[in-house]
């Protein structure tokens, strides 16, 4: 995909790449909401007051390294609701339970174990065969139920840029704000649940990102940054 960039991000891709300014998060819903998982409670008692990029990418990496696939999924969980502490604990309940319902009962409901197989499988493919086949993984045979590529791809991120938030061989992250951006004002219309989209938006940072000499997840922070105002 050839699409000229919006002189807004190449002025931000012509500086100099600044890392993720950590930001607050709120602890209790999520304590709340993960109850009855003593190591992920242990891994939220552990996180930063702030949290950024670099400190979810620790978090991730150390918690995989000890076999814990839940934590590290939390932790990127806690990076990737922001602010909406509230909605995101209880989104995450509504995957780990697997529930139908999608209601508030989900705290009471018992977590489906095949959930972190599936995480688990999802970070070998990220690793092992790249984002696009990873995200081809995760939005069919690998789906899990209520976790869709706005946020799928964020755990494909935090679990494939082992050399840092800059890695060249991270998998981009791809959600409702940066498709929303892509469109309007840079012209590009995806869809953000679609692999052959993701393909076209892998291809497309990786053009956007060679005239400045950056990596594609750089390309996608500074949009990231654009159309949230972190990243």
């Amino acid at each position: 995909m050839t699409t000229l960039i919006p002189a807004v991000l190449a002025e931000a891709l012509d500086g100099e790449a600044r890392p993720q300014s950590p930001f607050l998060w709120t602890k209790q819903p999520w304590l709340d909401q993960m109850h009855d998982l003593p190591d992920v409670l242990s891994l939220l008692e552990r996180l930063p007051e702030r949290v950024s990029r670099q400190s979810t990418l620790d978090a991730v990496s150390a918690e995989l390294k000890a076999g814990r696939v839940l934590p590290a999924f939390i932790a990127a969980m806690v990076w990737g609701w922001g602010t909406t502490a509230g909605m995101g604990a209880l989104r995450t309940r509504w995957i780990l339970t697997q529930t139908k319902a999608k209601s508030t009962d989900a705290i009471s409901e018992p977590v489906d174990p095949s959930v972190a197989d599936q995480l688990e499988a999802g970070a070998r493919s990220v690793r092992a065969d790249g984002a696009l086949e990873a995200f081809r993984l995760m939005n069919n045979e690998g789906r899990i139920l209520h976790l869709r590529s706005s946020y799928f791809t964020k755990w494909l991120y935090f679990t494939s840029a082992v050399d840092g938030p800059d890695d060249p061989k991270a998998a981009p992250i791809f959600d409702d704000r940066i498709v929303g951006w892509l469109e309007d004002p840079a012209g590009v219309p995806l869809e953000k649940n679609s692999t052959v989209s993701y393909g076209e938006y892998l291809d497309l940072l990786g053009n956007w990102g060679e005239s400045y000499g950056r990596t594609r997840a750089q390309v996608e922070t500074e949009i990231f940054r654009l159309a949230t105002g972190r990243g």
